[in-house]
């Protein structure tokens, strides 16, 4: 028998019967848009939390950028004294890492601790000096990013405020602020250390109050001008240098590009993904999650289509004795089953393709508001990404599952015998 005759035989053979075949074809289908969606929701995730990280931070008071540059010594030796292996003459620094292609800021920061106090209250603090202008980057890039809605974009006021503030002007945690019982436009004090071991203090305005990530950080969340920080710690230097580009996917190729450049040999460049443990934490939840939801899936499906298979073959078996009884042999039986696998496969990924298409374009649609993940004080707003990166995957376990399904016919297939086939009821 030919090819084409058995392809035609097969298709022939799921009309017969075509409410089972539409009930598996509507189960499989439905198995490959689950997954599709699932998969859809899980890159949407990776992609919001990855941006997320890099433009507001999680452990921080704010976005750990792309990369990070630090001072080699600050990796292998411990500081004799604050800033020991800070970042001197910053600003040469700053301009050179702007001058590179696809760089797109060089934003200077200190890190500094130390106690806030109202007067009556006090609270320790781990906050960051910060050049707003420079921050206000962030905003930018947030804001321009492909994938972002309306509603989840950000506005730059508190940096504006921070700015035309200065220099005595703080960004406070809401956390903060119900300890403090402060509001914008009140005045604290910050207590810190120098970098001789001398404690300074300095006396501050309120120029906002922000609503960070993580709960935890927002009780200690404190940001200022750089200048002031400086001052308070009497430093030339800052700590580190974030370097925010214009395409998160072009990080490991300019950090390889960076750390081959003589002008940069005494710096080290660290990338987000080594310093976000949050994000790193979440995307092995999602991957084990994502793995044992497939295997239930795809046996479901297994199931579904091996019934099919299994039903066609007690159905024909007269059929099945008629043509081995005309000199058919088996495995051109056993194949005509196999293919039919295959179609009801290859119709099952269309009628999935389509019911995935349809529920990802209503879900975007309708702009569904998400409560914050454990731990986090911010809403979201669903969506469903194309995820055609992991449909040729998830399709092709579908194809290959209902495909192998027919294994099971085969063994049924093999015992039947002329006699009996013919002798059936």
């Amino acid at each position: 028998m030919t090819v084409v005759k058995l392809l035609k035989l097969s298709l022939r053979n799921l009309r017969r019967n075509s409410r089972r075949s539409l009930i598996t074809i509507l189960v499989s289908s439905a198995g490959f848009a689950a997954l599709s969606i699932f998969a859809g929701y899980m890159e949407f995730t990776f992609y919001g939390l990855r941006e997320a990280t890099i433009c507001k931070g999680f452990t921080s008071s704010s976005g750990l950028g792309h990369l990070q540059v630090i001072r080699k010594e600050s990796l292998s030796n411990s500081e004799a004294y604050p800033f020991e292996y800070g970042l001197e003459k910053y600003d040469k620094l700053q301009n050179e890492f702007e001058k590179q292609k696809y760089v797109y800021r060089a934003i200077p920061r200190i890190e500094f601790g130390g106690i806030v106090s109202n007067g009556e209250k006090s609270v320790s603090f781990l906050g960051e000096g910060i050049d707003p202008v420079k921050e206000s980057g962030f905003i930018e890039y947030w804001n321009s990013l492909r994938y972002m809605v309306k509603e989840m974009t950000m506005s730059d006021s508190l940096y504006v405020n921070l700015q035309q503030k200065k220099p005595f002007s703080v960004i406070i945690g809401e956390g903060m602020a119900k300890v403090l019982n402060a509001k914008e436009g009140a005045s604290l004090m910050l207590i810190s250390t120098t970098v001789d071991g001398a404690v300074n203090v300095v006396d501050v305005i309120v120029s906002g109050i922000v609503k960070s990530n993580l709960k935890a950080v927002d009780e200690h969340f404190l940001v200022t001008h750089l200048e002031l920080v400086q001052d308070l710690v009497q430093t030339d230097k800052v700590s580190k240098m974030i370097l925010l580009l214009d395409d998160t996917e072009r990080t490991a190729q300019i950090r390889e590009r960076l750390s081959n450049m003589k002008i940069f040999d005494p710096y080290v460049f660290m990338p987000w993904n080594k310093l976000a443990a949050y994000y790193k934490g979440v995307s092995d939840v999602y991957d084990v999650i994502f793995g044992f939801t497939g295997l239930v899936v795809i046996f479901i499906v297994f199931l579904s289509s091996a019934n099919t298979m299994l039903m066609a073959t007690m159905e024909r078996v007269k059929e099945i004795g008629t043509m081995k009884a005309i000199g058919i042999k088996d495995h051109f039986i056993s194949i005509i089953f196999i293919f039919e696998g295959f179609f009801l496969g290859l119709m099952s990924l269309l009628v999935g393709f389509f019911i995935k298409e349809l529920f990802s374009f209503l879900v975007n649609t309708m702009r569904i508001k998400m409560p914050p993940p454990p731990g986090i004080s911010m809403n979201y707003i669903m969506q469903i990404f194309p995820a055609y990166s992991y449909m040729p995957v998830i399709g092709g376990l579908v194809l290959v599952i209902t495909t192998l399904s027919a294994l099971v016919a085969l063994a049924r297939i093999k015992k039947i015998t002329i006699v009996e086939s013919l002798a059936y009821v």
